[in-house]
C-alpha cells in the first residue's frame, strides 16, 4: 500500500511537470492532438501507479515519449502551415450573411438549436442579426454580428 501511495505521489507530480511542459492553454481550447495526448497519458499513468509488477521507469518513459511527441507536433504545427491544418483543422463557417449552412452543420454535427443557443448566448435575439458564426479548431464557436448602419450613415 506504501509502494502505490509513493508511486501514485511520484506519477502526480510527473504529470503535472509534463501537462505544464505541453503548454499553459486551458483545458476547454485543446486541440486534438493535445487531448490525444492527455487520454494516452492518463491511460499510461494509471497502469504503473497500481500494478507494482511494472518498473517504475517502464510507467515513466512512456509518458515522457508521448509528451515530447506533442510538444515537437506543437513546434511543428507552429512552423508549417501545411502541417497545422492537416492536425489541427481549420475553422468551419456554420452561418453566413444569416442563413444556415446545413452542409457543414451536418459535417460537424451541430444542430441548429446549438446555433440558435450560441446566438443567445451572445446577446442576439434572430440568426438575422449574425454575420457569421464559425466554428473554431477548438471546437468554439465564434459569432460575428451584421454591422449596424447608424441613421444618416452610409445614406446619400
Amino acid at each position: 500500500m506504501v509502494v502505490i501511495l509513493f508511486r501514485t505521489i511520484i506519477f502526480y507530480a510527473a504529470l503535472t511537470v509534463l501537462m505544464r511542459l505541453m503548454g499553459k492553454r486551458q483545458i476547454g481550447e485543446v486541440q486534438l492532438s493535445e487531448f490525444v495526448a492527455i487520454i494516452l497519458i492518463s491511460e499510461l499513468a494509471a497502469l504503473p501507479i497500481t500494478d507494482r509488477n511494472i518498473p517504475f521507469l517502464h510507467g515513466l518513459i512512456p509518458l515522457l515519449i508521448i509528451s515530447s511527441i506533442e510538444v515537437i507536433t506543437s513546434f511543428i504545427c507552429r512552423k508549417s502551415p501545411k502541417v497545422r491544418k492537416i492536425i489541427d483543422g481549420r475553422p468551419i463557417i456554420l452561418v453566413e450573411n444569416g442563413k444556415i449552412i446545413n452542409e457543414n452543420l451536418t459535417k460537424t454535427r451541430i444542430t441548429p438549436d446549438e446555433i440558435e443557443a450560441e446566438i443567445r448566448i451572445n446577446g442576439y435575439r434572430q440568426i438575422q442579426e449574425i454575420e457569421k458564426i464559425t466554428l473554431e479548431q477548438t471546437g468554439k464557436m465564434s459569432v460575428l454580428p451584421k454591422k449596424k448602419i447608424e441613421n444618416g450613415a452610409g445614406k446619400k
